[in-house]
């Protein structure tokens, strides 16, 4: 099959789509920023000024005329999609707009999204190839919970990396380019081009997301990305058998392992699953490496550096999977390596003993430069 058939006419629509509804947000942004301005205050605030962080906005109805106008074969495994998602798109909207929606909720609109996902489409996780969960999961309600929480899962994960420009978006954009690819492979050319369609949306709001950070995806957008991140993965071994299931997985490691490892830190600190800190490993990156090393740069170029170091976190692991996507015993392999490089990395730059200017003991304490740069533009 030729690479170049995954690529239709519509999808350059698409792009400019989003792009143009991302720009309306911003040029607007006079009229709606009591309620879309993403506030500055919290340990993962790097940003200053009102940058609203509705851009979730523009790429679910971005998503809506790619249904509207994508081929009827993209257009039905979008439909669902777009419906089943829509519980967590809402919650994360109103939470963008309130900023007084509780966690709780937002993870049960999660959970009742994967399971309309299930619903609406048949598909759900059926073996994980692991001895004993594998004869578990061939009951059909304990499939489908177990289908949801995953999803629950994946969504999460993204809301979690969305801590600077371009971060959460461009890493579902990784992923996306990934399981297409390997959905090309074995021949599932509807399913890699509906990937390449959420993809080019996904560019349309970085043209304005990355670098500078003139709009943000806010919770609507991280948690619509994480959840059609999440069911492709789930689609693309169901639909085509040869595919592992580990690979779909150790393609999303890198936003997977930043969810365990943020849920198990909290659990050692005994601190609330669903606070903010700034020990996650793009925060950590900005605080211990590109602030030290790159001062000289223009704090929303500085910020815009975080990025790139977890997008290549990602790509490594997503290379693997393209690479060997029916080698189980491999994948899993690799899968465990990618959260043994990540506890590493997490720990040796935990331990770089640098001026914390998040601390409140040090604020009257920190020059003009670290100033500046704790207060540009940063979350996606």
């Amino acid at each position: 099959m030729n690479f170049l058939q995954i690529f239709y006419p519509e999808l350059f629509l698409t792009a400019n789509v989003a792009a143009l509804l991302s720009l309306v947000i911003i040029l607007t942004k006079k009229w709606h920023f009591r309620f879309s301005n993403d506030t500055i205050d919290g340990p993962q605030k790097f940003h200053i000024g009102h940058t609203p962080r509705v851009g979730g906005i523009a790429i679910f109805l971005a998503l809506v005329a790619a249904w509207n106008y994508s081929p009827k074969h993209i257009a039905q495994l979008l439909e669902p999609i777009l419906i089943a998602g829509f519980p967590v798109f809402v919650s994360g909207v109103t939470e963008d707009l309130s900023k007084r929606i509780n966690p709780l909720v937002r993870l049960f609109a999660a959970l009742v999204t994967g399971v309309a996902a299930c619903w609406l489409t048949g598909y759900r996780l059926s073996h994980l190839d692991v001895w004993g969960v594998d004869y578990l999961l061939t009951y059909f309600p304990l499939s489908v919970a177990f289908t949801a929480f995953a999803i629950a899962g994946v969504t999460n994960s993204i809301n979690i990396i969305d801590g600077f420009n371009g971060l959460a978006s461009g890493t579902v954009a990784i992923c996306l380019f990934a399981l297409s690819l390997i959905a090309w492979q074995v021949g599932d050319l509807p399913l890699a081009q509906l990937c390449f369609t959420v993809i080019v949306v996904i560019i349309g709001f970085m043209l304005f997301n990355y670098p500078h950070g003139k709009i943000f995806l806010g919770d609507g957008g991280a948690y619509l990305l994480g959840f059609i991140l999440a069911w492709v993965a789930i689609m693309l071994p169901m639909r085509n058998p040869q595919v592992s299931v580990w690979a779909s997985l150790l393609v999303c490691a890198y936003p997977i392992n930043e969810t365990i490892y943020s849920m198990a830190r909290r659990l050692v600190t005994k601190a609330k699953l669903g606070n903010p800190d700034s020990s996650h490993l793009h925060s950590l990156i900005k605080i211990k490496i590109i602030r030290p090393k790159f001062g000289y740069i223009h704090s929303n170029l500085r910020n815009a550096l975080v990025a790139p170091w977890c997008w290549t976190f990602a790509i490594l692991f997503a290379t693997i999977s393209i690479v060997i996507p029916d080698d189980t015993a491999l994948l899993m392999v690799a899968w465990f390596l990618s959260l043994s490089l990540y506890s590493i990395i997490h720990a040796r730059l935990s331990r770089i003993k640098v001026l914390d200017i998040t601390h409140p003991n040090v604020r009257n304490d920190i020059t003009v430069d670290c100033i500046e740069d704790s207060l540009s533009p940063a979350r996606n």
